[in-house]
């Protein structure tokens, strides 16, 4: 597979059709630094929250300054499902050696970096690579960007033979920062906690407790991410992300300062509202797992990433996430007790949860493609299909997945999350305009 960075680096004045986005989906695509001043400079442009969480005390969750930081994440989780968070607690010569290790390998040459190249097809997830985008079929688009993928904490599940050797203080300086990360994350599920009227301690509970007989604590997963975004000739036709939203609980981003990020304005279902860059913060983004348990009082955030002819942006994104098979995700009995609230969700694991988004894009696909085709071919084919006998063992529940359907790192990318016919409403004024992701 040809490295987009390769494909920057050649001088082309055009990119290859595979990258070239759909008409329906270029709404408001272009040059990210173009977006980014036509948005800020905006009289009344909606800002993506900034709050401060310096001042909670986990000792004293009561007081009124903690208090005050629980309102204000509840708020920022509960009407955009993203915000940019200052007080966080990591060091800034640690934030900069992150970059510096980071960007250090993305400047070794191509065939250097090969060396550390994944094989999704064969299982080898973790690595350096680039990927198909979420929506392709065989005639799929690709998004602008190369990557590099691996477990971050806890660090006795890292496998460190995938982590660069070069520069040499990428392992070290990485390791910290995880360990940053991961006390960063109780931190915010405390706070988040607290904001649902529940013990400090539940969500951390609920996304690392175990749903056999024998009831134990399992690791809550850190995984790292970093988007390397080439410079592109025509920004208006291409995306580094495509929308989506995140899996995880939680999702941790730093950037090089390169405009790029854009979320979707919550109840407006048409404007893209793109991040600034807020020194001294971590965006945090909510995802689907952490939105399961709140019953959709936090909101998993729908965001893509812009490119732009003029600058390379790099972004480092740790997902939080609970370990696949062991933790059943289903919305706090807490918030369901005496009828207070109807589940939203049905209890599944976070691989059942991406194996359905998988089947939900797969079958998405399938009907359009229905609808593109001739009735007379349309009524041919439903014809064949009502001739043939079920298959043996086939699941009668709608949604289910009997097979692994998730491969490569495109476990983190959701687009619309399955909820109840209201949350598929909300989401209808933009469904034309996105193409939905696994």
């Amino acid at each position: 597979m040809a490295r987009v960075e390769a494909l920057s680096m050649s001088g082309a004045t055009a990119i290859p059709a595979e990258y070239v986005r759909p008409q329906e989906e270029r709404q408001g695509l272009g040059d990210a630094y173009d977006e980014a001043a036509a948005s800020w400079s905006a009289a009344g442009t909606p800002r993506i929250p900034v709050v401060d969480v310096a001042a909670f005390d986990a000792a004293d969750p009561g007081s009124p300054s903690s208090l005050a930081v629980v309102d204000a994440v509840r708020a920022a989780a509960e009407s955009w499902g993203v915000m940019h968070v200052a007080g966080h607690g990591i060091p800034e010569d640690l934030i900069d050696a992150l970059r510096g290790a980071g960007t250090g390998f993305f400047r070794m040459p191509i065939e250097d970096k090969e060396a550390y190249a994944n094989d999704p097809a064969a299982g080898r997830l973790e690595g350096y690579g680039s990927r198909l985008a979420g929506s392709a079929g065989e005639d799929g688009k690709r998004e602008w960007e190369d990557y590099l993928f691996h477990m971050l904490h806890p660090d006795a599940r890292a496998d460190h033979a995938l982590w660069p050797a070069h520069p040499p203080e990428y392992v070290p300086v990485t390791k910290a920062f995880g360990e940053h990360v991961s006390a960063l994350s109780s931190r915010l599920l405390a706070i988040l906690s607290l904001g649902l009227g529940v013990p400090s301690d539940t969500l951390e509970r609920r996304l690392r407790l175990t749903s056999g007989e024998a009831q134990v604590e399992d690791d809550l997963l850190l995984k790292l991410k970093i988007n390397y975004y080439p410079r592109c000739p025509q920004p208006e036709l291409a995306v580094g992300v495509e929308a989506h939203t995140d899996v995880s609980a939680l999702s941790f981003i730093l950037t090089n300062g390169v405009p790029g990020l854009q979320v979707l304005l919550p109840g407006d279902g048409q404007t893209w509202v793109t991040a600034r860059d807020e020194p001294g913060t971590l965006v945090v983004h909510v995802g689907d797992a952490l939105e399961i348990l709140s019953n959709g009082r936090y909101t998993s955030v729908l965001h893509r990433g812009l490119v732009n002819r003029q600058a390379v942006r790099v972004s480092w994104v740790v997902f939080a996430e609970p370990p696949p098979d062991s933790v059943l995700l289903r919305p706090l009995p807490e918030l369901l007790a005496d009828g207070a609230e109807t589940p939203r969700f049905e209890p599944r694991t976070f691989r059942q949860h991406l194996e359905r988004k998988v089947l939900k894009k797969t079958n998405d696909q399938e009907e359009e493609e229905v609808v593109k085709k001739p009735p007379v071919v349309a009524q041919e084919e439903e014809k064949e299909v009502v001739k043939k006998p079920p298959a043996a063992g086939e699941e009668e529940e709608k949604g289910e997945a009997t097979e692994p359907l998730v491969a490569g790192e495109e476990e983190h990318k959701v687009v619309k999350k399955e909820q109840s016919e209201q949350e598929e409403a909300k989401m209808a004024p933009v469904a034309a305009n996105l193409v939905e992701v696994n």
